[in-house]
């Protein structure tokens, strides 16, 4: 088990690694629009921001629907020690 969180952990460094050398590489300003705002900001941030966004959301829905299934778990169970 031990093993696992290492190697995990590595592939975590190294993600890391190749998401900064992307922001590196893509500095180029970006003009981002947002709900009626509007800014300057880097084309390589920009797209980490939206990626983190939308990874945000799908955390959100899993966590929902993993709640969901617990408590139709739960009273299935009750309802078999009935």
């Amino acid at each position: 088990i031990v093993g696992a969180w290492i190697v995990l952990g590595l592939i975590a460094i190294v993600v890391l690694i190749l998401l900064v050398i992307f922001m590196m590489q893509n500095q180029t300003q970006a003009t981002v629009n947002f709900l009626g705002f509007q800014g300057q900001m880097a084309l390589g941030v920009s797209m980490l921001l939206a990626a983190v966004g939308g990874a945000v959301v799908v955390a959100i829905v899993a966590a929902v629907r993993i709640i969901q299934l617990r408590s139709r778990a739960g009273t299935a169970a009750k309802r078999r020690e009935s």
